[in-house]
């Protein structure tokens, strides 16, 4: 089984102008598929995650040209400069969680695994885990987190049935989680829904989107003139961030409207169906 498949890879390649000789940073090194294809084309990456299981992938490669590190991408400044890695040509981010994260049954990214622990952080060792959040936080909260950052119609009636749930039993696997859903949406809408709770939980586990904000604003300072920073997103949330950065920051944007996976891609990679490519290039 592949680690990870990348997502718009040679678009995101075509976009950041890779080639020999220029100096990158892969935010987001996820599986790595997009370092390792900067690498084959001649470029050199540092490469940043926070998440355990990608920093042990990732040190399976053997090439000058590369190095990794270990942080979140907020701190992408501070790790550049830690690294002496700046100016650069360019910085992607790819904001989408890895295929192994998915796959792997205890990280508790995907309701595929019923026993799986409620977990959703990207590095285990770090904050607190989606269970305790559900077991413990308020009705209101819960609604607000769903509605936030799963954009879920249902958030009030799915909130309610989390706090009457936990009553009884403990919430503590993906398993329970879905059977709640269940009897709130039905067999046929529960994994939809589910999607976008589980969605919901990962983004406020792991602050995102405050995440996404600093870092994309803390990679402006390390890009060349002439340099860009490519946005790959999943979901609204994400890609607005990304619109509204390149809006504001008085940079080319290179990409008027996003882009977006081909047909034949997608068939390839279902991951892939919700994915944007924005890029901005620095003047």
């Amino acid at each position: 089984m592949n680690y990870h498949v990348p997502v718009l890879l040679e678009e995101t390649m075509d976009g950041l102008n890779v080639s020999k000789g220029k100096r990158f940073i892969d935010a987001t090194f996820g599986g790595g598929g997009h370092t390792k294809r900067m690498l084959t084309l001649g470029a050199e990456v540092l490469a940043i995650d926070t998440d355990p299981d990608a920093i042990q992938e990732a040190q399976k490669i053997q090439n000058k040209g590369f190095r990794i590190h270990q942080g979140n991408f907020k701190d992408i400044d501070t790790i550049a400069h830690l690294e002496a890695w700046y100016p650069v040509d360019g910085v992607l981010f790819d904001l989408g969680v890895s295929s192994h994260q998915l796959d792997v049954e205890s990280r508790g990214f995907s309701y595929t695994f019923a026993d799986a622990p409620f977990d959703l952080r990207l590095n285990q060792k770090v904050g607190v885990p989606a269970r305790d959040i559900i077991n413990h936080e308020n009705e209101e909260h819960l609604k607000t987190i769903i509605g936030t950052y799963g954009e879920e119609e249902s958030c009030g009636r799915i909130a309610h049935a989390l706090v009457h749930s936990r009553v009884k039993n403990p919430i503590r696997t993906t398993g329970d989680v879905l059977g709640i859903i269940e009897k709130v949406t039905g067999e046929q809408k529960k994994n939809e829904t589910a999607s976008r709770v589980f969605q919901a939980f990962r983004i406020y586990v792991n602050d995102e989107l405050n995440n996404i904000k600093k870092g994309l604003e803390h990679a402006k300072g390390l890009v060349k003139p002439g340099g860009r920073i490519a946005v790959i997103s999943f979901h609204s949330l994400e890609d607005r961030i990304a619109k509204q950065f390149f809006q504001k920051s008085g940079w080319k944007r290179i990409t008027k409207k996003p882009i977006i996976p081909t047909a034949e891609e997608k068939m390839k990679n279902r991951r892939s169906r919700s994915a944007k490519l924005r890029i901005g290039e620095r003047l």
